[in-house]
């Protein structure tokens, strides 16, 4: 008798575990995410005062450096003007930044200025003559 009841309760128990293991869940299907394109709120600076490059083994680094009106400008970047390579021999960036989140004073020339690099490969040089970094009022090259 104790073990009808032992495998009663046996039985039991396995069928609820059952009953648990055997509801599959539910699968949820996943839309694509919508594309979502980001538009650069980042301005030119408004002078480049030099240009330099630096050979390195598969290309040149190209480094500028900017001159805002005030301090905290930001997030510098040289960012190609076309994206197919050179035109008429000419490799162009703009040298963009990102305005002060808060108001800053002017300070001095030198507190102002701000650095951006950029690698540029042997082969995206290729058919280049000149490499030109653009700011708002005028623009510096090298020679790769």
């Amino acid at each position: 008798m104790r073990s009808i009841v032992l495998l009663g309760g046996m039985a039991l128990a396995l069928s609820g575990c059952a009953e648990l293991f055997s509801n599959e869940p539910e699968i949820e299907r996943l839309e694509p995410a919508p594309e979502v394109f980001v538009v650069d709120q980042r301005q030119s600076v408004r002078t480049v005062t030099s240009v330099r490059r630096d050979r390195l083994p598969g290309g040149i680094v190209v480094t500028a450096v900017g001159r805002p009106d005030v301090q905290g400008y930001w997030d510098a970047e040289l960012v190609p003007l076309t994206e197919d390579g050179p035109v008429n021999g000419e490799l162009s960036f703009e040298f963009r930044v990102a305005e002060p989140v808060l108001p800053t004073p002017p300070g001095s020339e030198r507190s102002r200025e701000i650095v951006a690099a950029r690698f540029i490969s042997d082969i995206q040089l290729q058919g280049v003559n000149r490499v030109v970094v653009n700011a708002n009022s005028n623009s510096r090259s090298v020679r790769p």
